[in-house]
């Protein structure tokens, strides 16, 4: 960032009160050489090995930094200046400002247990968040440590203003959300904004301070470069995710950072419990570095063990909701079969219905002209059904129905297209058929119905029989369209009506 500093916006008289609080450690001259030396641009090796060479303490910790695991570098490291070369003088110096600001900080203030829990979740947020930096191949990881470890320094400020802020209310002090509620209430602002506001006052980059002050706050800013956005999201999910190492409950910690992990880091189940374990293993060492127990192996072990149990557990609740899924879309699938064969099939005979004839009829049409292979088009009618209907009723006219449609559905081919057209009056299309085929093929179902018993069955004094009309397109006339074809094909049935029934003819 460049221009004018921005302001960090407290109550006055608590910034006042904190300002003059004489129990808030002073930094030592060591910290203040190496915020000057870090804000320097044109600083040098010498110039930063000097100033580390007056703290021995804080040289001896920079060259167990660069040998350790942290780093992974494939030689010993034996001296101050390869130290400063290999980890570089931006990384030295931020890694320097973490020692040396934590030692000043930790040494001024009691040994409580809520100390200890303060120091442990602040190491472990700073790991979490330069490991998730790392994953994410940020570039500025030490900040990312740096920025991880003070953004809960509001709450030492907190504490050495007055000593009793925290232990006069209810909240589990390993409980942040209720926490930040607290202080939102009781002073109108929360540690977030009192710590920027503080390291601000120790002339820390803007960069480092700005991100402590947005760390409880949603750090989805699109109009934020996609690195700045995702080094707030490693800042804000560390401290959550450090929870998970120091609850009591670890599960619950465990469900409530799992999704935000996966998502920031777009990563599996099984790189998720890499990342754990990445951290247990990360653990031991930040401990020895810092002089401060963060966890012991058992809980460490326990993570893990935790972390197994619920992905587990969440991979047998997809497999089991995969499965309802898919029984629920066979439901849906059978449902819909079962809405498509009453849109298109006729309720009382079970064969196709007009509306299904009409479009199959076009269809068969169009590539009966295209490829010029014939298609054949019969109407089949009912002899006297009015009949049948006035004498017997309509009950035993709909069985009739039903058994002279089932009987032509039974003795036709697959190919073929059978279909109640209205009333007693049947339509069968024959995509491919000449008309000497179409022919030959309903002659022989008339001849079988002629055998067959209909009228005893249906409790008839004279056995029902069917006129048919053929009419073929592409096999002796070439039709215009559709509705000259139904035409002939009805033509044809009259010419049968006329001249006795029960029989067939073509156009």
């Amino acid at each position: 960032m460049t221009g004018k500093p921005l302001s960090i916006n407290l109550p006055t008289e608590l910034k006042h009160s904190i300002a003059n609080c004489s129990s808030l450690p002073s930094l030592p001259a060591i910290v203040l050489q190496v915020i000057d030396a870090s804000k320097d641009p044109d600083i040098g090796l010498a110039e930063v090995s000097e100033i580390i060479r007056t703290d021995p303490a804080l040289s001896l910790k920079l060259l167990k930094i660069a040998n350790s695991p942290l780093y992974s570098l494939r030689r010993t490291i034996h001296n101050l200046r390869e130290a400063l070369t290999l980890l570089g003088l931006n990384a030295s110096l931020t890694i320097a400002l973490s020692f040396t600001l934590v030692r000043s900080l930790k040494d001024g203030q009691e040994k409580s247990e809520d100390h200890k829990n303060y120091w442990r979740r602040s190491l472990l947020s700073a790991t979490i968040a330069r490991h998730m930096g790392f994953k994410l191949g940020l570039s500025n990881l030490e900040d990312l440590f740096l920025t991880g470890l003070l953004q809960d320094i509001g709450i030492l400020a907190l504490e050495c203003n007055d000593p009793n802020f925290y232990t006069s209310s209810e909240i589990d002090s390993l409980d942040h959300a209720s926490r930040v509620s607290f202080e939102c209430e009781a002073i109108e602002t929360d540690h977030a904004q009192i710590g920027a506001w503080l390291l601000q006052t120790w002339h820390l980059p803007e960069k480092l301070y700005m991100a402590v002050s947005k760390s409880h706050m949603n750090c989805n800013d699109e109009s934020l470069p996609s690195e700045t956005t995702q080094f707030q999201q490693c800042i804000n999910l560390s401290g959550s995710i450090a929870d998970i190492w120091l609850s009591d409950d670890q599960t619950e910690s465990l469900k409530c950072n799992l999704n935000d992990i996966k998502e920031t880091l777009n990563i599996n189940d099984e790189e998720f419990s890499e990342f754990l374990k990445d951290i247990n293993n990360m653990i031991p060492d930040i401990s020895n570095l810092f002089d401060i127990t963060i966890s012991d192996s058992s809980s460490r072990d326990r993570v893990l063990d935790e972390a197994r149990e619920l992905l587990l557990e969440r991979n047998l609740q997809v497999i089991k909701q995969s499965e309802q899924d898919r029984r629920q879309l066979d439901a849906l699938t059978e449902k819909a079969k079962d809405l498509e064969h009453e849109t298109l099939h006729d309720d009382l005979t079970g064969i196709y219905n007009r509306k299904y004839f009409d479009r199959v009829l076009e269809e068969e049409f169009e590539n009966a002209n295209l490829n010029r292979w014939p298609l054949s088009l019969a109407f089949i009618d009912i002899d006297n059904f009015k009949h049948v209907n006035d004498i017997h009723g309509h009950l035993i006219g709909d069985q009739v129905l039903k058994d002279i449609a089932e009987f032509i559905n039974q003795h036709i081919r697959q190919t073929d297209i059978f279909s109640r057209y209205g009333g007693d009056e049947f339509v069968l299309l024959l995509p491919g058929s000449t008309n000497e085929v179409a022919k030959n093929m309903l002659s022989r179902i008339l001849k079988q119905m002629r055998t067959n018993d209909f009228g005893k069955m249906n409790e008839l004094e004279k056995r029902p029989t069917v006129s048919i009309g053929l009419a073929s397109h592409l096999d002796g006339h070439d039709f215009d369209n559709i509705t000259e074809l139904l035409k002939a094909a009805d033509k044809a049935l009259y010419k049968v009506k006329e001249t006795g029934r029960d029989n067939i003819s073509s156009y």
